[in-house]
């Protein structure tokens, strides 16, 4: 898992953001690309960063930050509406 931040750190080019280390979420998911079945597994990871604006990969169309509730109200999969409300749990918990 180590391994795993350190790469996202360096991907999202966020130098002072810091992992909660007992968090980590898997999911998966099937989509038709080109009339092709494309397998897709992503993992999530909780963090906090000071940085407002980030750079994305070409992977990602966009991104914004918001509080839980309105994630909760975008996420239309109920797979990440899964991943959401744990991190909150460990947020609140922790917090």
């Amino acid at each position: 898992m180590k391994l795993q931040l350190e790469r996202q750190k360096r991907k999202q080019k966020l130098l002072d953001i810091t992992f909660l280390e007992n968090f980590e979420e898997w999911i998966a998911y099937n989509f038709q690309y080109q009339g092709e079945l494309v397998q897709k597994k992503v993992v999530f990871f909780l963090a906090e960063t000071k940085t407002k604006e980030v750079k994305i990969s070409h992977e990602h169309l966009n991104y914004i930050w918001v509080d839980y509730n309105t994630a909760m109200e975008k996420t239309t999969f109920d797979n990440a509406r899964t991943v959401l409300t744990k991190a909150q749990a460990l947020l609140t918990k922790t917090l």
